[in-house]
């Protein structure tokens, strides 16, 4: 089920149950596309989530952690100057769309009460926040400002009248009578009623089809709400139907609240997207270098593939000395005796060269190829080398949180790759290096989050007859099991975090090596994260997202 209408519906109903009457402490815009709300409710801080995202727009309380940027927005300095200390007075929808609109009232310097509306239309690509005046209708600011000439429906920057988005002309079931409808096909009732999604009308189907009526389905879905994501064939899917998806679910799992259940819903979704948005650019060089790095292994290749000719270039050189004598000045080739196999060989030669200059010249290929073998070998070493670190460094944006990020680029600065940008003298806060978990058996493990904390984990902060885990051949993180006597059950543990903090993280049956820290050794000038290790033994394990979540301190 997608965010539809009636999704929207049931959300407002618990933003309401939660918020309505709190007092906004805070606003912050972390991400360009999404606003987050501190409102004190019933003695409680709550997080009110409001994205524009063009995939993942939506409104929910959420428990995710988010940093304040350095430098706030222009739309967040305008809903400071506007709505800080607002109390929020109700949240309603727009019939069954899918525009949540929250009402709030607000004192301005000389104390004056006024009423503003925020205004959250969820329409993909075209999703945006806004601030209304409600006394005059008009926009004060809005998070995605599009000109008149993208934009000939309606105004779209501040100062213009708010006008809403184009209406559908559909019912809104909530505001119907109860209605036959054993008719109507799933796609008829998408097309009649206003904000069904097409996976609620194929339930609505199901369900009046064993002779409901629409009233039944709307009691049902109003009083018995079920919050949950359900795993099917095609894909993962929200739900908030005491049976959700029948006949075509393979895993139903229950949450507390809509809000939780989209926090884990676009858990990796919205991080992942996070961090591509503040590392895009990053990426971006790195993508580049790999591809010339690429390139130029393919090259290194082809020219180690030629030195293969160069022992044929020795033996010509030697065998033109032999039978200098049968040489004649002006000859093209020459067949000559092969005195190791006894078989004649055809030999090209330069008619102008004298048949010493033309012994010599093939002495002279032979040894630039012999020559060029070393720092081919070499290259190839340190492009590989350089290929592998920045894999890993692109597989470690996939799988680390948007906290750690600010590390990887530090790694990257340190490495050389970006230059550091000149900020402010700003007092850094000492880190933390790793991140804790501990086994069910009260063993610590630590997770190393970039290369640079995996070099420190690995070779300075753990002691020798310590674990290390990490996935077989695949970039992932070093993970450290604190014990020198490990039972079976806490080596399947930290492997199962290797696993998962890797890139095989959406795999099964992950290899992942394990051996004591003194078996492991950094060559010297080796890339940040790379060891060499022997005697190590392979479990194989599932990188469990529910069992790293159990795990974590």
């Amino acid at each position: 089920m997608s965010f539809d209408g009636m999704f929207t519906h049931v959300m407002v109903n618990e933003l309401n149950q939660n918020l309505s009457g709190g007092r906004i402490s805070k606003i912050q815009q972390p991400f360009a596309n999404e606003l987050i709300l501190t409102i004190r409710s019933n003695r409680k801080n709550r997080q009110l989530l409001l994205s524009a995202h063009p995939s993942y727009a939506r409104v929910q309380i959420t428990d995710q952690p988010f940093a304040n940027p350095a430098k706030p927005s222009t739309f967040v300095m305008s809903l400071r100057k506007y709505i800080t200390s607002a109390i929020v007075k109700d949240f309603h929808q727009l019939n069954n769309d899918r525009v949540v609109m929250v009402d709030l009232s607000a004192k301005n310097e000389l104390g004056d009460i006024h009423d503003y509306t925020l205004i959250i239309e969820i329409m993909a690509r075209h999703s945006n926040i806004f601030l209304i005046n409600k006394e005059n209708g008009r926009i004060i600011d809005l998070i995605k400002r599009v000109s008149p000439e993208n934009n000939s429906f309606r105004g779209l920057l501040p100062g213009d009248d708010y006008k809403l988005p184009p209406a559908q002309n559909k019912i809104n079931p909530f505001s119907t009578k109860d209605e036959n409808l054993s008719n109507l096909s799933a796609s008829d009732i998408r097309k009649k009623y206003e904000g069904i999604g097409l996976d609620t009308s194929a339930e609505l189907e199901k369900f009046i089809a064993n002779g409901k009526t629409f009233d039944d389905f709307i009691n049902l879905y109003q009083n018995n709400l079920h919050p949950n994501t359900a795993n099917s064939q095609s894909k993962h899917k929200l739900g908030f139907f005491p049976i959700a998806f029948s006949n075509t679910t393979t895993e139903v799992k229950s949450y507390a609240t809509l809000s939780e259940l989209l926090d884990n819903f676009y858990l990796d979704k919205a991080r992942v997207d996070r961090i591509e948005q503040q590392t895009k650019n990053i990426t971006r060089r790195l993508d580049i270098i790999l591809k010339k790095d690429k390139s130029k292994v393919k090259k290194l290749h082809k020219q180690l593939d030629k030195t293969d000719v160069m022992n044929k270039y020795n033996l010509y050189g030697e065998l033109l000395t032999t039978y200098m004598s049968k040489i004649q000045h002006g000859s093209s080739s020459i067949t000559l005796t092969n005195y190791y196999n006894n078989e004649d060989v055809t030999i090209k030669l330069n008619p102008e060269y004298s048949p010493s200059l033309n012994a010599q010249s093939y002495y002279k290929k032979y040894r630039k190829l012999q020559n060029s073998i070393p720092h081919i070998k070499q290259q190839l070493e340190l492009t590989t080398n350089e290929i592998n670190y920045l894999d890993s460094v692109l597989a470690s944006l996939e799988y680390v949180d948007i906290e750690d990020v600010d590390g990887i680029v530090d790694e990257l600065i340190q490495s050389g790759y970006i230059k550091k940008k000149k900020k402010n003298a700003r007092r850094k806060r000492k880190k933390k290096v790793g991140e804790n978990f501990q086994t069910t058996n009260g063993i610590e493990i630590t997770v190393g989050k970039n290369n640079l904390e995996n070099d420190q984990l690995t070779m300075k902060l753990s002691q020798k007859n310590h674990y290390w885990f990490h996935v077989k051949d695949i970039p992932g993180s070093h993970v450290i099991l604190k014990t020198s006597t490990p039972d079976e059950e806490s080596i399947v543990q930290a492997a199962t975090i290797a696993a998962y903090y890797s890139k095989a993280r959406d795999s099964s049956k992950v290899p992942v090596d394990y051996v004591q820290i003194k078996h492991i050794r950094k060559p010297n000038g080796a890339k940040p994260g790379f060891v060499i290790f022997e005697g190590q033994k392979t479990v194989l394990v599932d990188p469990d997202r529910k069992l790293v979540a159990d795990l974590k301190e």
